[in-house]
């Protein structure tokens, strides 16, 4: 894999100003982050291929300008420099606090090895806590438009409606891209039996999905499931009805409600019978694996 020379300080300083955008590829670690002036300008002379990119505008228009593309591991000293530069575009400042919170995962060693939809070796961020998912919420809350102009692409003719990226899944993938490549390093090779998950080149993986599978499994896919139990039929000790006698017909009684909570997503919880009827927000959140996991 080619790889690019590391940008000066000044060129550093320079992107800094551009606009940045992330775009994900399969595996996540070929993803690249492209920077861009909104008044279409070609930007500043940097290690990278400069190519068209498309992003839209102001009103939902597609719009062609240069890009310096960049493979995200190597954009990440730019990136978290730019994070501390008071003149850095709002979009770059992002990306550059979105950088250190991907380094902060893989210092922390939240690491899971896996395969991507293509069947490549890839790693992830996790597993994740309540706290990490709340610090990536929060962060995609921040993101600025210009942080993810880039149109997905739908198959909708050029006239067609524009679909933007959404911002937590977009950083989710972008958090995964820099945890799928700083395990990469000219050592990594030595610590395991062949280049899956230590090489940069895609390894082509189709036998390891059941292994995928359950590497994913209790750790940040499926669901787990719990019981709440409700009590009706009984007064408060200060109410009128608690000094009269008890008949049978107003005995306390129980109910045993199976609820499921997501793996991946500790604060989503819901009855199961909701999940099973499907149709509103919470159901949706589950996916459609949803009740086969919990069988």
């Amino acid at each position: 894999m080619h790889r690019h020379p590391a940008a000066t300080p000044s060129e550093i300083s320079g992107l800094s100003r551009c606009s940045a955008v992330f775009i994900p590829a399969d595996p996540s670690r070929t993803g690249q982050v492209a920077f861009w002036n909104p008044d279409g300008s070609t930007p500043p002379g940097a290690p990278g291929v400069l190519s068209e990119l498309t992003v839209t505008e102001v009103g939902l228009r597609r719009r062609t300008v240069p890009g310096l593309h960049l493979p995200v591991r190597e954009a990440l000293p730019v990136l978290t420099r730019a994070r501390a530069d008071g003149q850095a575009s709002p979009a770059t400042a992002f990306w550059g606090a979105a950088a250190l919170l991907g380094l902060q995962f893989v210092a922390r060693g939240l690491l899971l090895p896996g395969l991507s939809p293509t069947d490549r070796d890839a790693w992830r961020v996790g597993p994740l806590g309540a706290g990490d998912l709340e610090r990536i919420r929060e962060l995609a809350a921040s993101m600025p438009p210009t942080a993810h102009a880039t149109p997905l692409e739908t198959g909708a003719t050029v006239d067609g409606p524009l679909l933007l990226p959404d911002p937590e899944r977009l950083l989710r993938a972008f958090l995964d891209a820099v945890a799928d490549g700083l395990p990469r390093t000219p050592a990594a090779g030595f610590a395991t039996a062949g280049p899956a998950f230590a090489a940069r080149e895609p390894q082509h993986l189709p036998q390891g999905r059941s292994w995928a599978a359950d590497v994913a499994a209790g750790h940040d896919a499926g669901v787990r499931l719990s019981l709440r139990i409700e009590i009706t039929g009984t007064a408060s000790p200060a109410s009128p009805a608690a000094e009269a006698p008890l008949v049978d017909d107003a005995a306390p009684s129980f109910r045993a409600v199976l609820q499921i909570h997501s793996v991946s997503d500790p604060s989503l919880v819901a009855d199961a019978a909701e999940v099973w009827a499907g149709g509103t927000r919470s159901a949706a959140a589950f996916g459609p694996r949803a009740r086969m996991d919990a069988l």
